[in-house]
């Protein structure tokens, strides 16, 4: 299951492209959020479905926050 949920850096960085916002389309930002999945994608105590759930998250939030005035 691991290999299949994988998104790749490239994913990651056009999602942070759509951002006007220069802290979102940022190479730390990019690379922060990157080494978070992996982590994810590399922990061993996550089953599956926990991890799909946990990644789910990480990039809804950042399509969130990259396309949307947060107030």
């Amino acid at each position: 299951m691991r290999d299949h949920s994988r998104i790749p850096l490239d994913t990651i960085k056009e999602i942070c492209k759509q951002s006007k916002m220069w802290e979102l389309d940022n190479p730390r930002v990019i690379g922060m959020v990157n080494n978070i999945l992996l982590c994810l994608e590399n922990e061993e105590n996550l089953d599956d479905e926990s991890r799909v759930i946990l990644m789910n998250i990480v990039i809804s939030n950042l399509i969130i926050f990259s396309k949307y005035k947060i107030v």
